[in-house]
């Protein structure tokens, strides 16, 4: 299901049977790939309300059903993470490889009805994409980092760079042999009583 689908389904308590709201507005966690929140409106208080991913059973195709705890924050709705994406943040929100090469655009995502969990960011197709009705897919787990202005990705085109060697530490070059007397005498191995055996410099 696409997150653009949630908009406009009504909020269903299963324990009064009844609609407490409409889903105004969604809020994705992009750190930990999930829904984490939906908004709504209508409530009978006249109110906004957040219903927070606990509180969700599951998104069905015509309304969202909740556990029968209900799960609504009533009140003015609090505050959410800085990192969290609504659809305001989302839509048209810059994809940018940790490569440095630009990706494009988010326009929209597609979720698990049941778990809540984010399947694939879609990019914003051009115009070859829209002819073959193909669309860019970003992968949660290849998000690196995430933010209001910009979503950083895996690339795969970089390597960790090896740690720099220790200029404390003596090296010696394999280029040039050792004379007979710089040389350390290798390991030798003896045999103890049980049958192991041990290493041991010869002297």
């Amino acid at each position: 299901m696409r997150l653009k689908q949630l908009r406009g389904l009504p909020v269903i308590d299963p324990t009064a049977a009844r609609k407490i709201g409409t889903v105004l507005d969604y809020q994705v966690d992009p750190a930990s790939g999930r829904l984490a929140a939906v908004d709504i409106g209508g409530s009978a208080n006249g109110d906004g309300e957040r219903v927070l991913a606990t509180r969700i059973r599951r998104v069905g195709r015509d309304a969202v059903i909740l556990t029968g705890r209900g799960g609504t924050v009533p009140g003015p709705i609090p505050e959410v993470d800085d990192r969290w994406l609504d659809v305001s943040t989302l839509v048209g929100l810059e994809v940018m490889g940790d490569d440095g090469d630009r990706v494009g655009r988010l326009i929209d995502a597609t979720f698990d009805q049941d778990t809540l969990e984010i399947q694939a960011y879609l990019l914003r197709a051009n115009l070859w994409q829209r002819l073959t009705g193909r669309r860019g897919r970003i992968l949660p787990t290849t998000v690196h980092a995430s933010s209001r202005e910009l979503m950083l990705v895996a690339s795969g085109r970089l390597k960790d760079v090896p740690a720099a060697a220790d200029e404390e530490s003596p090296t010696v070059s394999m280029r040039t042999p050792l004379k007979a007397d710089d040389q350390l005498p290798g390991p030798t191995y003896e045999p103890e009583s049980d049958g192991q055996t041990i290493g041991s410099h010869s002297r």
